[in-house]
Order: C-alpha cells, then structure tokens, then sequence
C-alpha cells in the first residue's frame, strides 16, 4: 500500500466494535481539522465524543457487517462505516489519519464497506474535499447538491400552517417515502433516544416530522412535499428561535425559508453525491453527515 514516496505502510483491516469509539473520534478530529485548517477555516466546537460513539452504537447494533476499522503499527489509522435500508446504501463514514492519506488505507475501507451493498448509493461529504469526492464517484456517486448549514437567531419567522402531534409510526413511514425514497424506522427508534420528535399536521393530517436536538439542532425535516417541509422547520423556529439545521441545496423551499428566518449561511458547504438511480431531495433537512 506505498504511495509515491512514502514507505510501505503495514494495514490490517477489521470489523468496527464498540470499544473503538475514542479511536473513531480522535481520527475524526485529526482529519476534519486538517482539512478544515489546510483551506483555512476554523473549527470553534468539534463534534464532542458522544456524538461519535451513539451513532457507532447505532451503526453496529443494525449494520455492524459494513462497520470497519483501520490499523497500523498497533492503532486506529481509519474507519469507515454504510448502513442500508431496504435497496439503498448510505456511506455514513469514511476517515483517515492525514499522517497516512494517499495510502490506500481509504480505499481499503470503502472496498470492504461498500461491497456486496445495493447500487443505489448516497454519501455526505465536505465540498473542499475533492480527493475523497473523486473516489466517490468511482463507486457510482456524483455530486449533485451542496449541503448548506444554516444558524443563528431566526428572527422573522410567519405564523406556522401546521399543529403539532406525537410521531406515529405508519404516518413517518409515508412522509420518509416521498422525502427519503426509503424507510427509516430503524432510525427514528434512535433519533427518539437523543431529540425530541414532532409529527405535524395540516387540516388534521400527517404532512412533514422533524427533530429537535438538546444542542438547538434541527434535523431531520420531512414533508409529503417541499410546502410541508418548509412550513414543519417555520414550526420548529416559531417555537424556538435559536438553532442550526443543515438542507440539501435542491430543498429550496426550505432553504429559502432558512434565509428569509434571517439565519447565517455558515461555511463550507458540504456536498450530497449519489448514484444515478436516486433523485435529489426537496423535501428535506438532514440529521447529520453520517445519518443524512
């Protein structure tokens, strides 16, 4: 696995578990803020431990056969992860140490990853990344949107067109469908552990959910149609008007909702890349890069 110019690197590959949460984290840490550093943005509150180490729980308790971690000379040097749901694959995950980026250990991961997966393909990635977004597309996925995360103070925000309700199962499984193309039943078991849930309705009927997180987070939103996904998250502003919620480009509605609300546009952008066979969301804010 030598590079150009680099010596021969020793890498065993291994299934992911539990006890490699801290290892995940620090490899997360050291790769985002060089990459952050190296185009010159700050970094003022990295993603704490436990955000990490909940999502590996999750990943292994449902997708622990497509968890994987990389070591060299007796340490985590890479990990990447993908779930599936139904005939879709989401690469959640997909890290390295910089000390040994551009040796295959990327590759190594995303050969064990995703192989074997449906062909209907999605990842999260950053835009400034174009060495990690290159390998992507060999694996079927382009870029086709940015991810644009907004935040601050939402400061003119419409009265809401919808009433909020307890989440029901059958009726997020309807709204995922249109949003999503996929059924995420297994996830909303875990984002009910660590967010509060909202169905909300219109003239009594189920339209869009979404999530609110303890940090003020927002995400994910969901509407039967890009109306009602934008009308759940001036629900969530009205209601609480501080927060930071991340939309796909392509869900303009809610992006125009977000600038309107008079939130910062915060950089850099991340970027939606998938396969040919999945469409662009409208009617979506994303959990988060590794859930979407």
């Amino acid at each position: 696995m030598a590079g150009p110019g680099h010596p021969a690197l020793a890498v065993s590959f291994r299934r992911a578990g539990e006890t490699d949460a801290s290892a995940e984290h620090q490899v997360f840490l050291a790769a985002e803020g060089e990459l952050l550093q190296r185009h010159g943005f700050g970094w003022a509150t990295p993603p704490p431990p436990d955000r990490i180490a909940s999502t590996l729980r999750h990943l292994l308790a449902h997708d622990a056969e497509r968890c994987f971690v990389a070591e060299a000379d007796g340490r985590v040097v890479g990990y990447g992860a993908a779930f599936v749901r139904g005939g879709t694959t989401f690469l959640a995950a997909l890290f390295i140490d910089p000390l040994v980026q551009g040796r295959g250990v990327g590759q190594g991961l995303l050969e064990r990853v995703l192989t074997g997966t449906p062909s209907r393909r999605l990842t999260i990635s950053d835009a400034i990344q174009p060495v990690s977004n290159a390998i992507y597309a060999r694996w079927g996925m382009l870029p086709v949107t940015p991810i644009l995360g907004f935040g601050g103070q939402a400061t003119r925000v419409p009265a809401p067109e919808v009433e909020a309700a307890e989440p029901e199962a059958r009726a997020l499984a309807t709204i995922d469908a249109a949003a999503y193309g996929f059924d995420r039943a297994i996830d909303h078991a875990f984002w009910a552990t660590q967010a509060a849930g909202t169905l909300w309705l219109n003239g009594g009927a189920p339209v869009a959910y979404s999530y609110r997180w303890p940090s003020g987070r927002i995400g994910p939103i969901a509407g039967l149609e890009p109306r009602w996904a934008a009308a759940a998250l001036v629900a969530e502003l009205t209601r609480r008007a501080d927060g930071y919620v991340e939309i796909p480009g392509t869900s303009r509605v809610l992006v125009r909702v977000a600038f309107d609300a008079g939130l910062r546009l915060e950089a850099p952008p991340g970027l939606l890349l998938v396969s040919d066979e999945v469409e662009a969301p409208r009617s979506l804010a994303i959990s988060s890069y590794g859930l979407m």
